[in-house]
């Protein structure tokens, strides 16, 4: 009898990279960097190594990374666990589905729950110092890549319902510099009931412009360990590339430029860098990979603006990797640590991209 069913997304969505971390009795073995946003420490899968803050963890997109010159390992919350206890991905989903009884496993369609609040809900299990099972393989072994995203096979159907009656004034919007007509032409606004209820949507289309799903952003700093960013249950992430409808339809001549974040979309657009789209976080799936590559036309080729921090420079080495073998690729990194493509000001980004 095979393993049960669990879906990825839906534990990655209950669960915060903190939670699980607090479940190991990590979280007071490291020491949150300056922008609040990070924790550093040395790193719990490989115990016997020496180094202060070689593990790295950014809270807000849930990921890791081993700065170890034998490891230069990193990931999301599976990745860890799999790591922790030397096992794979669905493995390390079921014990994350126990350790705090989400009650996901066997269960195809039931969307995830609401995180949990302060916290692991399963009594805290103590890293107990001794190393997992792969921590004694021989060095030439523990070299390997960064684990990749798991894909999410399949398309996103069109939705049958669109989101009415948004706040499309709310400060937060103001706040991040947007004008009204920029939020009228992506849609955006504040949702005050349903599944979004509390958060800023984002409407998702797919290459041919039609709608397949919402991003729900918190204005702000979320409360109790909420994610930032929200998606629907069952929504394939992997599958969409964000604003390519609208970047298609621009000159082909210029290259695509590509970030993770939707308000860097949003922001460049507005600044008039009209041929920009998003893959939605740090790591590039196949079938982003293809439709970049087919809206590519010509030798204008792609441009990578991803976050100056760990997650985003990780995370656009492989994208160049992969993107390179099949067309032109320009890397553009961003002048300062943490900075983001929608931090910078139109004099900026010209000076970086012309």
């Amino acid at each position: 009898m095979g393993r049960p069913f669990i879906d990825f997304t839906a534990v990655k969505a209950a669960v915060t990279f903190a939670q699980v971390l607090e479940h190991y009795g990590l979280t007071a073995k490291m020491h949150r960097t300056r922008n609040g946003d990070g924790l550093d420490g040395p790193c719990p899968i490989h115990p016997e190594a020496t180094g202060k803050d070689t593990f790295k963890v950014t809270l807000s997109k849930n990921c890791w990374f081993c700065h170890l010159s034998a490891c230069k390992c990193g990931g999301n919350h599976l990745d860890f666990v799999a790591k922790m206890e030397n096992c794979d991905a669905h493995e390390a989903a079921l014990k994350i589905d126990q350790w705090f009884n989400l009650g996901l496993a066997g269960k195809a369609d039931s969307p995830p729950p609401r995180q949990q609040q302060g916290g692991s809900a399963a009594p805290s299990r103590p890293w107990s110092g001794s190393p997992p099972a792969h921590g004694n393989r021989p060095q030439s072994e523990t070299r390997a890549e960064p684990l990749e995203p798991v894909e999410e096979l399949g398309e996103n159907a069109p939705l049958s319902f669109k989101l009415e009656n948004l706040k499309t004034d709310h400060a937060y919007l103001t706040e991040r510099g947007l004008t009204p007509a920029t939020v009228a032409e992506f849609g955006l606004g504040f949702c005050a009931k349903g599944t979004m209820s509390g958060r800023i949507v984002i409407p998702i289309h797919n290459r041919d412009s039609e709608l397949v799903g919402y991003a729900g952003r918190w204005p702000g700093q979320p409360p109790d360990d909420r994610p930032k960013y929200k998606l629907p249950a069952g929504f394939r992430k992997s599958a969409e590339v964000f604003n390519l409808d609208r970047a298609s339809k621009e000159e082909k001549g210029l290259p695509l430029i590509v970030v993770e974040g939707f308000f860097d979309v949003i922001k460049l657009w507005q600044l008039s860098f009209r041929r920009v789209v998003s893959i939605m976080g740090s790591s590039l799936s196949a079938a982003q990979e293809t439709v970049l590559v087919e809206a590519s036309e010509g030798r204008a080729g792609i441009i990578l603006m991803f976050d100056e921090d760990e997650a985003g420079r990780m995370g656009r080495e492989k994208a160049l990797v992969k993107l390179a073998r099949r067309l032109f690729v320009r890397v553009v990194p961003l002048p300062q640590e943490g900075a983001q493509p929608d931090h910078l000001t139109e004099n900026e980004l010209h000076a970086l991209l012309d």
